[in-house]
């Protein structure tokens, strides 16, 4: 995954802080306790570790999480790159919507490679 272009990297991030926005912004009008506002809170912490995934991989910042949380994320990322197909059979090849959800769906593969990366370096320390 490691030749992907500027641009497709740069709409891969901005996939994340999408899908991290729209979270925000659904978590602020969901009752506090209600468990869909539980799952979307951890949808959203498995994005901001998924951003900072690519990021730790291709700016070289650094991404302070746990083998723990980097198991987690990528099973929650996982858990969301299983649907989304279904949505991408339902929209029409071409269509921004089609665009916005292969983007998406690549964001989410690469991320869960490098994390795989990343859970494989910290078992070996």
């Amino acid at each position: 995954m490691e030749n992907l272009t500027l641009e497709e990297k740069q709409q891969s991030v901005e996939a994340f802080h999408s899908i991290i926005r729209k979270s925000e912004k659904a978590l602020s009008h969901m009752k506090p306790d209600a468990p869909q506002t539980k799952l979307l809170a951890k949808r959203m912490k498995a994005a901001r570790v998924g951003v900072g995934t690519l990021l730790a991989r291709w700016e070289g910042l650094e991404l302070e999480v746990c083998r723990t949380d980097l198991i987690e994320a990528k099973k929650e990322l996982e858990s969301v790159l299983l649907t989304l197909p279904s949505f991408l059979n339902k929209t029409k090849e071409g269509s921004g919507q089609w665009t916005y959800m292969t983007r998406r769906m690549k964001a989410l593969t690469v991320a869960m490679i490098y994390m795989d990366d990343l859970i494989e370096k910290l078992e070996e320390a």
